[in-house]
C-alpha cells in the first residue's frame, strides 16, 4: 500500500491558522444524499409539494366600442321648423364634449344621400364628432333646395338661416343625450347646401367656428329664382360686405368642369371673404387680419391636378382655403363611388374640411 506523502513543516504552518476558524468541519465536506421521494411519501401527515406551473395572467377583455347610430328629431321656432337626423359616432359618451358638424344637402338630394356620398360618417367615427343633417323637403321648395337665393333667407334672425341656427341651439341644450362643444360647431354643404352654408358663415359667425362650401355661388349674389340661375353661371356681381359684418373662417372647393355652378365661383367666394376681412379690419390693428397667402399646385395619386391657395393671418393661422380641382364636375370631390353628386377621385374634400375645422374653435 502506497504511503501518503507527508506535508512539509512550512506547509503545515501555513494551513494551521485557517483550521483554527473551522475546528468542527472536516477538511473535505461530504455530500449529503437527498431522501428518496418514496420515503417521504410514507411519512404520516406529510404531503409532497406539487410542482407549481406558472400560468400567464389573463389579459383584460378589450372594451367593445358602441356602434354609431342615427336619431331623428324636429325643430320648431319663430322662423319655421325642420326635421333633422343626428349621428352619434362609434364609442360616443355623453360625458365628453365633442364637436358638431352640420351637413346641408343640395337640390334633388336627400339628406341621407348627401351624408353617405361625403363619407363624413367614417370621419365622425374616427375623430369622435357628432353630425346633424337637416332636411329640406319639397314642401318648402319644389326641388328640395335651400332657398339661398331669396333675400328673406340671407340675414341673421330670419328664414332658413335662423332655423338652422335654432337646430344648433336645440342640440346644445340637450346635455342628457349628448355633450356638444359650443366653440366647435361647423357647417358644410354642396350646391344649394353650400350656398346656405356660406350664408351661415356670414350671418352666424358667432355660432359656426368654420364653414365648408362646395360648388356654390357667392353670398347675396341672387335675390330671386331668375337671378339665381345667372349667379350660378357667373353672370352676377359679387355683393359688397355688409357694414360691420364678418365671415367665419372658410374652406372652398370648386371643380373646373362644373356644368351647374361656374368654375370661377370658388374664386369669387374667396374674394368675397377677403373683402369682408378687409372691411372688418379697416382703421384698426387686427392680429387676425390676412397678411399673406400661398398657392400650391398638386397632383393626387389618381393623377388629378388641383391647386390649393391658403391665406394666413399675421400670427400664421389659416383663415381661408380655396381648392380648385381640375376636371371635377358638380360633385363632391373624393366622395363615395356611385354616390349622389359624388366623384370618387380626389382630393377628398371631407378630409380637408375636417382638418380645417379642427384648427378653429375650442
Amino acid at each position: 500500500m502506497a504511503r501518503r506523502p507527508r506535508r512539509s513543516a512550512s506547509a503545515r504552518r501555513v494551513a494551521q491558522p485557517f483550521r483554527a476558524f473551522l475546528p468542527a468541519l472536516p477538511l473535505k465536506p461530504r455530500r449529503r444524499r437527498a431522501p428518496a421521494r418514496s420515503a417521504l411519501s410514507g411519512l404520516s401527515g406529510l404531503a409532497l409539494p406539487t410542482p407549481v406551473r406558472r400560468v400567464a395572467a389573463p389579459r383584460p377583455a378589450a372594451k367593445r366600442r358602441t356602434p354609431g347610430r342615427w336619431l331623428r328629431s324636429t325643430y320648431s321656432g319663430p322662423a319655421g321648423s325642420r326635421s333633422y337626423d343626428v349621428y352619434l359616432p362609434a364609442g360616443h359618451r355623453r360625458t365628453t364634449r365633442v364637436p358638431l358638424v352640420m351637413l346641408l344637402h343640395g337640390c334633388n338630394q336627400a339628406a341621407e344621400e348627401f351624408v353617405a356620398a361625403t363619407r363624413f360618417v367614417a370621419l365622425a367615427d374616427r375623430h369622435g364628432f357628432v353630425i346633424v343633417a337637416p332636411r329640406q323637403t319639397r314642401g318648402y321648395q319644389p326641388g328640395g333646395c335651400w332657398r339661398w337665393y331669396e333675400a328673406g333667407h340671407q340675414a341673421h334672425g330670419a328664414g332658413e338661416p335662423a332655423v338652422l341656427a335654432g337646430i344648433v341651439a336645440q342640440l346644445l341644450a340637450e346635455p342628457s343625450r349628448w355633450r356638444l362643444d359650443p366653440s366647435r360647431v361647423y357647417a358644410a354643404g354642396i350646391s344649394a347646401g353650400g350656398a346656405m352654408s356660406l350664408i351661415l358663415a356670414a350671418t352666424y359667425p358667432e355660432v359656426f367656428a368654420a364653414v365648408g362650401v362646395h360648388s356654390a355661388p357667392a353670398y347675396r349674389s341672387a335675390t330671386s329664382g331668375r337671378s339665381a340661375l345667372m349667379a350660378m353661371r357667373g353672370r352676377r356681381p359679387v355683393a359688397a360686405p355688409l357694414p360691420g359684418a364678418r365671415m367665419a373662417p372658410l374652406i372652398v372647393f370648386q371643380g373646373t368642369a362644373d356644368g351647374v355652378v361656374h368654375a370661377q365661383s370658388g374664386r369669387q367666394v374667396a374674394d368675397q371673404w377677403l373683402a369682408y376681412d378687409t372691411a372688418r379690419s379697416a382703421g384698426r390693428r387686427d392680429p387676425q387680419r390676412i397678411t399673406r397667402s400661398r398657392a400650391v399646385v398638386k397632383r393626387g395619386a389618381d393623377g388629378r391636378r388641383f391647386t390649393v391657395t391658403r391665406w394666413y393671418s399675421a400670427r400664421g393661422r389659416k383663415h381661408l382655403e380655396h381648392w380648385q380641382v381640375d376636371g371635377l364636375g358638380h360633385a363632391w370631390s373624393g366622395g363615395l363611388a356611385d354616390g349622389s353628386y359624388s366623384d370618387p377621385r380626389g382630393p377628398r374634400a371631407s378630409t380637408a374640411m375636417w382638418q380645417f375645422f379642427a384648427a378653429h374653435g375650442g
